[in-house]
């Protein structure tokens, strides 16, 4: 694409799948703002696409960039960024749908306050709900659905890439690092709920939940660089006019040290101590298995679910201490 620099640059990490791929080009090629007052670059996580993923792509005229190894969609959205022409970087990612006016919604938005630095739109699941349920204070900071101005990104650094495990994979907290980094530039940030985007449901499958707790070991990164943040904005929920802050996590620490408790009051042959601390555990275990909306087909997971949450919180803390994760 030549000419005068786009409006917005579409970013979006990806790791290959030819439906998603294929699915998101169409749902871009659908687009009804001007083709060219925006481009699209697709970050590759240490992957190739299908040849006929590649046509479709080429008939976007997107990019593509390159990542050799698998490092995580924040480095992969840096490493898009870095080329990036458009005032504006539109995040999004290749399991969502667009509506076909998600970037003119955007950008009228944006011209109707030419001083916002960060736009966010509307991530729904099917059926329409919130993908998140809003905390108490503060913006998601979604990377689903999230625009940036790219001078603002490229100020604060992008997305931290240490909030990645080469190792299993896992990923998280990148978002909230990068909107904190903003908030701590100054950035003006508004929200756009006709900008909209259709992500599939999270976590289908049983296992998922495991994966899920996993990702708990990126908190004390986030926790170290930003402490105030990380304290009054992550997982705090106004019920009523109480503040309750990580009621998940609470709940899973409440739990796993009831369950361990009642196992060693049983092995020094106090059993009815032991039932009575298994009753406060079954108590705790009512949040985390509302997490996943009581799904019976779920219980035997979900009962494990709070050990490896803490597990992944306390090995999150020591990497942290060591200086391996920073």
């Amino acid at each position: 694409m030549s000419g005068a620099a786009p409006r917005f640059s579409v970013i979006v990490p990806s790791r290959g799948d030819p439906a998603k791929l294929g699915a998101l080009a169409e749902a871009l090629a659908r687009q009804t703002l001007p083709w060219e007052r925006f481009e699209i670059i697709v970050a590759l996580d240490g992957v190739d696409v299908t040849p006929q993923v590649r046509v479709r792509l080429n008939a976007l005229a997107a990019r593509l960039v390159f990542l050799e190894q698998r490092s995580g969609p924040g480095a992969a959205r840096n490493r898009a960024a870095e080329v990036a022409r458009g005032e504006f970087l539109a995040f999004t990612e290749d399991d969502v749908s667009p509506e076909p006016d998600w970037l003119e919604r955007a950008q009228a938005r944006l011209d109707a306050d030419p001083t916002l630095d960060v736009l966010e739109g509307a991530t729904l699941k099917p059926g329409g709900r919130a993908v998140r349920v809003r905390a108490a204070a503060g913006p998601p900071w979604l990377a689903i659905n999230l625009f940036v101005r790219r001078a603002l990104f490229e100020r604060v650094g992008g997305y931290h890439e240490s909030y990645f495990d080469a190792g299993s994979g896992l990923y998280f907290r990148e978002d909230s690092d990068l909107g904190f980094a903003l908030e701590d530039a100054g950035a003006r940030r508004a929200e756009a709920p006709d900008a909209r985007v259709t992500h599939p449901d999270e976590h289908p499958r049983p296992l998922d939940a495991l994966r899920w707790a996993r990702r708990y070991e990126m908190d004390a990164l986030l926790a170290a660089r930003h402490p105030r943040f990380f304290r009054d904005r992550i997982e705090v929920h106004q019920l009523g006019p109480f503040r309750i802050r990580r009621p998940i996590v609470r709940a899973s620490v409440a739990y796993v040290l009831c369950v361990v408790t009642a196992a060693l009051l049983v092995l020094f042959g106090r059993r009815g101590e032991a039932a009575i601390v298994l009753l406060l555990a079954a108590v705790a275990f009512v949040p985390v298995w509302a997490k996943w909306r009581c799904d019976p087909r779920r219980l035997l997971v979900t009962l494990v679910v709070p050990f490896v949450l803490v597990w992944a919180l306390a090995r999150g803390a020591m990497r942290v201490r060591s200086g391996a994760l920073r």
